[in-house]
């Protein structure tokens, strides 16, 4: 698979009132053409400032980051960022919070219909276009966020904590429904997860990280995501690998 995003032995410190406090310390990884890769690790260790600098809000004191070997020196189309809360335009209805970005890139109408028809039928909202965001619940608000993110095609969805405030049950169906959206759309993924039983269900790629000298600690390759893209139903989390797996970064992140 192609190489997508280069992060290469980046550092960020916050600049605070009395002194300056490292936040991310040498990170270098890759993100492959249509991975999904969890970013893991408690509060405070620096996850969302890693998708941050990535998204192009804030700029690393040390290394870069390169999308298809350009250097990201800030925020534009070709990453696409859902966070923990949606932050949809309370004035707008679902349809127009949809296709603020296909009309920003000045599309048609009609593929303005096309574009926002597709991505609200893959978060199985299309009977929703008309509703008012305040008249949807915490979930579907959040599918609502995740089609104006798929609405503008990026070549990265970035998504930090997207899940982190919805009830468990809501939070099961949004993580089958991201799995589904990203294998239909051939969707590379980078997605912030503090929950180990998330990361493990749907990463292809998982990167550990704590505060510290060195941010990232240990990398995994699995695959429970394919499994349970055929069989949904399939109880990876009482298997002996997914309990080792799990173990094994719970003891990482206590160390």
């Amino acid at each position: 698979m192609k190489t997508l995003l280069k992060i290469n032995n980046i550092s960020i410190d916050y600049d605070l009132e009395d002194y300056t406090l490292p936040v991310i310390n040498n990170v270098s990884l890759e993100v492959k053409e249509n991975e999904f890769v969890c970013i893991l690790g408690p509060s405070g260790c620096g996850k969302s400032t890693l998708l941050k600098a990535i998204a192009g809000f804030i700029k690393p004191i040390k290394g870069n980051i390169l999308l298809n070997d350009q250097e990201i020196i800030g925020p534009d189309r070709s990453r696409g960022v859902v966070f923990q809360e949606p932050n949809l335009l309370p004035w707008y209805n679902v349809k127009q919070n949809v296709s603020l970005g296909p009309k920003l890139a000045n599309k048609t109408q009609k593929e303005i219909e096309s574009i926002v028809d597709k991505y609200l039928g893959q978060v199985e909202l299309l009977d929703y276009k008309k509703e008012k965001v305040f008249e949807l619940s915490g979930g579907q608000k959040q599918r609502v966020a995740i089609a104006r993110t798929l609405a503008n095609n990026p070549e990265v969805i970035l998504m930090d904590e997207p899940f982190g405030a919805l009830d468990s049950f809501t939070r099961k169906k949004m993580q089958t429904m991201i799995r589904n959206l990203w294998k239909k759309n051939n969707s590379t993924i980078f997605f912030v997860t503090h929950d180990i039983d998330e990361a493990l269900l749907l990463g292809t790629k998982i990167y550990v990280m704590r505060s510290g000298k060195k941010s990232i600690v240990k990398a995994y390759d699995i695959n429970y995501t394919s499994v349970l893209l055929k069989n949904p139903k399939e109880k990876v989390v009482e298997e002996d690998s997914f309990i080792k797996i799990k173990e094994e970064i719970l003891d990482l992140l206590e160390e």
